[in-house]
């Protein structure tokens, strides 16, 4: 799994005419993530409303947008099951396999793209991910009290336990499992 920091990097080349429609897909477990750009560009363009409803009535994809630790930046991040690629990119051109983690697929852009210029297009995403909500983090129980930190390690595993039992997964959306999977493998790698 690569790196946030690897993926900021890599998502902020975008001056470049040749990169504005590329979406760079990282695979992370079962699961591919297109974050910042590349989640703009299938939520906006690959999977846009238009082509969702000529494609069986699906549902728009769920961005998480978070606030990154010890920063005032965020991230944002887009995720589908890996056999569900062509759902949510039906006009892909072409696919790179860029390493075990990483694909990069160039989508068409719609017409007159090129005229506008990086600095249009940056604006426009800017404004995007601004609208988008960012979601709180998770309130931790305050473990002040307790300095030693394997007992830090049980509250919280014993409150990622309480999660999962108390979590209404027979209710829920395959997406939204797969979601809620996601975030305990993120919460159990910050842990272990």
């Amino acid at each position: 799994m690569a790196k946030i920091a690897d993926i900021l990097e890599i998502e902020r080349q975008r001056s470049d005419p040749s990169q504005w429609n590329v979406i760079h897909l990282f695979k992370e477990g079962g699961f591919y993530r297109a974050y910042e750009w590349s989640a703009w560009l299938i939520v906006t363009i690959s999977y846009s409303d238009e082509i969702r409803k000529e494609s069986q009535d699906r549902k728009p994809l769920n961005v998480t947008h978070k606030t990154l630790r010890g920063s005032d930046d965020t991230l944002l991040f887009v995720g589908f099951p890996l056999k569900s690629a062509d759902k949510f990119i039906p006009n892909r051109t072409s696919f790179e396999t860029i390493s075990d983690s990483q694909i990069d697929m160039a989508i068409e852009l719609p017409e007159g793209i090129n005229e506008v210029g990086y600095e249009k297009l940056a604006e426009t995403f800017s404004l995007w991910k601004q609208d988008q909500p960012i979601q709180e983090p998770k309130s931790r129980p305050d473990e002040s009290s307790d300095d030693h930190p394997r007992h830090q390690s049980q509250k919280t595993l014993t409150g990622i336990m309480k999660e999962i039992l108390r979590y209404p997964l027979e209710s829920k959306t395959p997406m939204d499992n797969i979601a809620f999977i996601g975030s305990l493998k993120q919460e159990l790698s910050e842990l272990l």
